[in-house]
């Protein structure tokens, strides 16, 4: 079973805006059995709308549009697929009354270019729209069926879980095979060396596709199944997801949609510890990713963003004999930072980074990308060095991800 997805809009094509929505409809697309056969990107232009949604209808059996349902005059979607189809439009009562109690909802008034959202091609179906003002819509004509959705990701994203998927699936029937895929996440392992560990099991893994997709200081690997009924598929692909998360602890942070900070949340939780953190060069990075999470309250403490030496030692209690002998840059600083950040925090755990991001600044002895960083416990402390490659960003982004990996593995109970 075949669709296509043409997403709309002028800002696709000045490169303003990335076309993610695609992305996700042909991954959601491919595990319900249907295949995308042809992404198109087009601007908001009426004449260049009507000629290929004409193309479109004439080739293939569906079709998904993204983007142009908008109130504005450059929202032109609704009309060229009317036109597409040979449909008046018709202003349909029960859109027109939900877009106004929207409005009333958040004590609005509505602007007269809205009433542009409850126009519909005749015999439409309308799709409601819960998290805005353009309703979605299905129009057909027995070949042919183009489900019209706003390009909004929040409001496209349940639209087409909701009322695009169960069709198609049900259009696709029992028999059909999919494309599915897991991912199970990795931080503080290169790709090199977890490919390694994980050679037996990608060796034995037959016709699932196995790849290995870095990114700064993290490691996915993405196991596909494709060809496959979907109740076989999946458990072709837990048997694997298994053995990979065995062969690659205790890197494994989780699977699919699993963040770094909920792992290292939950490993507090369970040991009833609070953490705190102390950052220099990564400012601020370290408790933003701590924090991403709803409820991260109940394990983070709190943080000192120590950039200054003057504030490193008035804030965290670091020595100044050992700032004047060491230097900011040190094993010794960094070590009294995670202990001051406990003290002052009241926490059982302490994070801290001290380095040098660059440009400028470094030395043959404490040259640009240097960064210390480690983390206490009531079990102990451990500080590493590590000389990060890249640019600013990347170096504070790197160290950022390499403390919240030692941290995952100390709250975790396991060797630093």
């Amino acid at each position: 079973m075949e669709i296509e997805i043409v997403a709309v809009g002028n800002e696709l094509l000045l490169g303003e805006t990335v076309d993610t929505n695609s992305a996700h409809a042909a991954r959601r697309l491919a595990e319900t059995g249907v295949r995308v056969v042809r992404t198109t990107h087009v601007g908001d232009d009426h004449a260049r709308l009507v000629a290929l949604f004409g193309e479109v209808r004439a080739r293939s059996p569906w079709a998904i549009t993204m983007g142009g349902l908008g109130p504005t005059h450059d929202d032109v979607t609704r009309e060229a697929v009317a036109e597409a189809f040979g449909l008046p439009l018709e202003e349909d009562a029960a859109a027109l009354a939900e877009v106004e109690e929207r409005f009333r909802r958040h004590g609005w008034e509505m602007p007269p270019s809205n009433r542009r959202q409850a126009m519909v091609p005749r015999g439409a179906r309308v799709l409601p729209n819960p998290n805005g003002t353009a309703p979605g819509l299905v129009v057909g004509d027995g070949s042919c069926t183009f489900f019209v959705l706003p390009g909004v990701p929040s409001e496209m994203k349940p639209m087409l879980e909701t009322a695009v998927l169960p069709v198609l699936a049900e259009a696709a029937g029992d028999g059909a095979t999919v494309v599915k895929s897991h991912v199970v996440h990795t931080i503080g392992i290169g790709e090199s060396a977890l490919a390694e560990r994980l050679d037996g099991v990608v060796r034995q893994a037959g016709d699932v596709q196995v790849a290995f997709l870095p990114h700064l200081g993290q490691v996915d690997v993405r196991l596909t199944a494709a060809g496959l009924p979907a109740a076989e598929a999946e458990g072709r692909l837990r048997e694997l997801v298994d053995r990979v998360v065995e062969g690659a602890r205790p890197w494994v942070y989780g699977t699919d949609g699993a963040s770094v900070d909920e792992a290292i949340g939950d490993a507090l939780a369970r040991r009833g510890w609070r953490v705190a953190v102390a950052e220099s060069c990564t400012a601020g990075e370290l408790g933003m990713e701590l924090t991403r999470t709803a409820g991260s309250s109940a394990w983070f403490a709190g943080g000192v963003l120590a950039y200054a030496n003057e504030v490193k030692a008035s804030a965290l209690g670091v020595p100044a004999d050992t700032l004047a002998r060491h230097g900011a840059v040190s094993e010794e600083t960094c070590r009294a930072m995670i202990e001051g950040v406990r003290a002052r925090l009241g926490a059982e755990v302490g994070c801290a980074t001290t380095g040098i991001a660059g440009p400028g600044g470094g030395s043959v002895e404490k040259p640009v990308g240097l960064v210390w960083y480690g983390v206490g416990t009531p079990e102990g402390t451990e500080v590493r060095r590590s000389l990060f490659p890249g640019d600013r960003a990347g170096v504070r982004r790197r160290a950022a991800l390499a403390t919240l990996a030692l941290l995952l593995r100390v709250a975790r109970g396991g060797a630093a």
